[in-house]
């Protein structure tokens, strides 16, 4: 099974635990049955059937006598009561209503299920601490994903949340970047909104999984945003000690995984995906380079194919080789656009396209010899890494520059440091 689904697959089995939290904190003590009537407050949480619910049920031997109701049908709660944390604090999540006409006295069901519905137009109530991050990111966070002249369609304002009312992944992913947002504006009450973030980036990546199996032509775009989204949600939780975008100290780098099931539902649904709203549109601007791009393109330039010739001198496999090279081909290439667009004043996510479509288009063998911390890879990943203090104009990748660049310099023997003194610099001084 492809590392994508595997990853996801955990998430959806409850083991995904939030970004900041040790290995050994994986267990969470909130899917425990907590035995409370009509319904568990925790299986309600974490949508999950519950056990002693039915076990409750069954022992029923006989109706209770009904109580008047209202001549319209009423409201039940079917799913994400709020509960407290250890703080005392109230988690709040989206509760969601479906309509439960007059029960027959002869029913057995009692209490309140805890499975929901897939269909989302059920509901009736959103708490308020929802609501005010789904009013955020229509008024604000989506500002911050997109340039005004490359969004002809009002992709993030409009249909986004659209297609979040009928999709589950992105309604809580919409949420989940919407709190990572809030929490960077208002750093007083970051922790508080980190929470928030984590618990819908938790029930978002369960959402993906439980429809990976659906995929086509119908949904293949909205699966699609999940995915970009998650990555996204991603960088805005921050960088984290050990692990570097592409390679990390133990073991695979998450964001590359999440980055391969990207490429893999693209490449099943490509011509699809980017059609309708997601079809790219108008034709590309060229920009004058300004004097100081231009003089940073010529450093950046003159250092890279220095790294050429000293690849070149290796005695390394001819194979190797050719893919070194090729990947500081494409990295010549890239870097000319960038340096035009930034001249352009097209900074920030208006270059996410160019930065991470070189890392997109890097065979697995290179991929798997940064993950090997092979030294040529990890130099030549310095030299691209320096264009990510471009993207740091968006909230989400301020700080990813350097801490890349960290991961590589720890990594690094001390005969290969010479090679990766420029980027560092670079970095450096633009701290």
């Amino acid at each position: 099974m492809h590392a994508f689904w595997r990853f996801l697959l955990c998430c959806a089995a409850g083991r995904w635990h939030r970004l900041d939290e040790p290995d050994d904190a994986k267990t969470n003590e909130s899917f425990k049955c907590d035995e409370k009537r009509p319904s568990c407050v925790n299986c309600l949480n974490h949508d999950i059937a519950c056990s002693f619910e039915s076990q409750e049920s069954s022992a029923v031997s006989s109706p209770q006598p009904e109580t008047p109701e209202p001549a319209e049908a009423r409201l039940q709660p079917t799913r994400y009561k709020p509960y407290q944390y250890p703080t005392g604090e109230l988690k709040q999540t989206f509760k969601l209503f479906k309509r439960i006409e007059k029960q027959t006295p002869s029913t057995n069901s009692i209490g309140t299920q805890c499975n929901i519905s897939n269909d989302l137009s059920t509901a009736s109530i959103i708490s308020p601490e929802d609501l005010r991050l789904f009013h955020h990111f229509t008024i604000s966070t989506f500002r911050t994903m997109r340039h005004d002249d490359h969004d002809p369609q009002n992709l993030w304002q409009d249909h986004l949340p659209e297609w979040g009312i009928e999709f589950k992944p992105i309604l809580h992913l919409i949420l989940a970047l919407s709190a990572l947002h809030k929490g960077y504006k208002t750093p007083a009450l970051r922790e508080k909104y980190i929470a928030q973030a984590d618990d819908h980036f938790t029930f978002g990546m369960r959402s993906v999984t439980s429809v990976l199996s659906q995929l086509d032509s119908e949904n293949c775009q909205q699966i699609y945003m999940s995915a970009v989204m998650i990555c996204f949600i991603y960088f805005g939780r921050g960088p984290r000690t050990g692990d570097y975008l592409v390679f990390s100290d133990q073991g695979p780098a998450e964001w590359i995984i999440l980055m391969n099931g990207v490429k893999l539902i693209v490449t099943n649904h490509h011509e699809k995906i980017f059609s309708g709203l997601l079809e790219p549109k108008g034709e590309r601007v060229k920009y004058e380079l300004t004097p100081a791009m231009r003089s940073e393109f010529h450093d950046h330039s003159v250092h890279l194919q220095a790294v050429e010739r000293f690849i070149g001198e290796q005695e390394s496999d001819q194979v190797e080789r050719d893919m070194y090279l090729s990947s500081t081909k494409g990295l010549f290439e890239i870097m000319d656009d960038v340096y035009e667009k930034v001249s352009g004043g097209l900074d920030g996510v208006m270059i996410m396209d160019l930065l991470i479509g070189w890392l997109y288009r890097r065979p697995d063998e290179f991929v798997h010899l940064l993950e090997q911390k092979d030294p040529l890879s990890l130099v030549i990943l310095a030299y691209w890494a320096v264009l990510l203090r471009y993207m740091e104009s968006s909230w989400f990748m301020q700080g990813w520059a350097a801490h890349v660049l960290s991961g590589i310099s720890n990594s690094l023997k001390e005969e290969y440091w010479p090679w990766i003194q420029w980027p560092l610099r670079r970095v450096g001084n633009s701290n």
